[in-house]
């Protein structure tokens, strides 16, 4: 309702002054001619043509001639009488106030319409500048963007279950003191048969904040069936069958990043899954407690570093292997 109500007044004003501008007009009287006083002279008569000799003064001489008294002087006419306040002069002074006025109101009508047209368009009010108090843009700290959030992987998913993968394509936001690393290491036993064993040769891959709140490890682990007792460092020379290949991605918090100057050590129980052809990856059931140290095998160069380290399964440990493109890890900041 108060908004109905101001944008009304700009019309009603401009109505009152529409109004007031026609009284003006009406009362406004027009220019009288000037009275003519009863002792006032004849309106002259047009002047007589330039006699044809002007030097010639017969004619004044028979006009009057010598001894004929002087014509009385031509009576003066009397000054108009002072008029009334109210009444127009004859200089047009009256008139032009009025116009002035009108004009004035003309003009107020003319802005009350330009506001109420502005109230009714909702036109946005004007920003005020800010005060000299206020702190400018730059001084104004950018915000910390908050850590991507991260589905949880179910802790011990049964056989078959669905639902895995979905981390597969996901990394952390290094910020300004993050670590990003990967290797490839040798072969370590996955599980013992009673006959032989079965081996994995995993890769591991790893994106970190700085303090490691926010992290996310993959791994990758190709496995072999094979007769030895130990894996072999080749398993396809050495005559292992190719088996599965198993995934497993792990985000914080049950992953455990620590970190002491450029080595990191990642610890946590990583739930595997297979990725079927023409089906959805599903897990296999199977879950693995590893842990993964990192550390650069050489100097750190514009934040780079052939990198190094050891994987822990049970009572199993691999080295990575010595191939530095496979194994690299990246400093921010």
């Amino acid at each position: 309702m108060e908004s109905s109500a101001s944008a009304a007044v700009p019309w009603i004003v401009l109505v009152l002054a529409l109004l007031a501008l026609a009284g003006l007009a009406a009362v406004a009287p027009s220019r009288p001619r000037p009275p003519v006083a009863p002792g006032d002279p004849a309106p002259a008569r047009p002047p007589r043509p330039a006699p044809r000799w002007p030097d010639d003064d017969l004619p004044g001489f028979l006009a009057s001639p010598p001894g004929t008294p002087a014509p009385p002087p031509a009576p003066v006419a009397a000054p108009p009488e002072e008029e009334d306040a109210g009444s127009a002069r004859p200089d047009g002074s009256g008139r032009a106030v009025a116009a002035m006025a009108a004009a004035a109101l003309l003009l107020v009508a003319a802005l009350a319409g330009v506001a109420g047209a502005t109230r009714a368009g909702g036109d946005p009010a004007p920003v005020s500048a800010p005060g000299p108090g206020a702190p400018s843009p730059r001084d104004t700290p950018t915000p910390t963007p908050a850590p991507p959030s991260l589905p949880a992987v179910p802790v011990d998913p049964l056989p078959g279950e669905g639902g895995a993968g979905a981390l597969a394509a996901r990394s952390v936001p290094l910020g300004e003191d993050g670590v990003v690393a990967r290797l490839a290491f040798g072969g370590l036993v996955v599980e013992r048969q009673a006959v032989g064993t079965t081996v994995g040769y995993p890769s591991v891959s790893v994106t970190t904040d700085g303090d490691g709140a926010t992290a996310l490890a993959h791994v990758r682990l190709p496995t072999w069936n094979c007769l030895a007792a130990e894996p072999p460092e080749d398993p396809a020379a050495a005559g292992c069958v190719r088996s599965r290949t198993e995934d497993a991605d792990l985000p914080t918090p049950a992953l455990t990043v620590t970190r002491d100057g450029d080595d990191l050590r990642l610890t946590g129980r990583f739930p595997t899954y297979t990725r079927p052809i023409g089906t959805a990856p599903a897990y296999t059931g199977r879950v693995y407690d590893l842990a993964v140290t990192v550390s650069p095998a050489g100097p750190v160069r514009e934040g780079a570093a052939t990198a190094q380290g050891t994987v822990f399964l049970g009572t199993d440990r691999a080295e990575s292997i010595d191939e530095p493109r496979l194994n690299v890890v990246r400093y921010a900041g």
